[in-house]
């Protein structure tokens, strides 16, 4: 290797070292978690003291799934088949977001509830109530 060689890979690699950084301790907020990829999954007909709902995603792949006021707990099942648990005090509004890799492919997707707890003895409830639905989130 010669001299020039040396120094522009020299350059190079330094530019590039300059262009990282670190941001390791920020976190991710709603705001942070937008759309291209992202599908909101919406509650609706929870009961006031929910504290846990296990469902699936299925349909389609997905790559991960995040909430901003949640715990959240994931097992794939398949690649087109996702169990997640959220735990907290749950709420009908967005409660997590789900990221595809196509967002448009939304129709191809459903969520299926299979277990909910209330109160803080995690009390199991029947999810008969409980409606869930993916859409495309509002661009504000």
């Amino acid at each position: 290797m010669n001299r020039r060689s040396l120094g522009l890979s020299v350059m190079i690699v330094a530019s590039m070292l300059t262009g990282c950084h670190d941001d390791e301790t920020s976190l991710l907020s709603l705001s942070d978690i937008s759309p291209p990829g992202w599908l909101d999954v919406r509650l609706t007909g929870a009961p006031g003291n929910s504290e846990a709902l296990l469902f699936e995603v299925v349909g389609g792949p997905v790559d991960s799934v995040a909430s901003a006021s949640h715990r959240v707990f994931t097992n794939s099942q398949a690649p087109d088949q996702w169990r997640v648990l959220l735990v907290g005090n749950l709420h009908n509004n967005v409660v997590a977001k789900v990221w595809v890799p196509n967002p448009l492919a939304v129709s191809r997707y459903r969520i299926v509830p299979e277990q909910a707890a209330a109160g803080q003895d995690f009390q199991q409830q029947s999810v008969s109530s409980y409606s869930l639905k993916l859409e495309t989130p509002a661009r504000p």
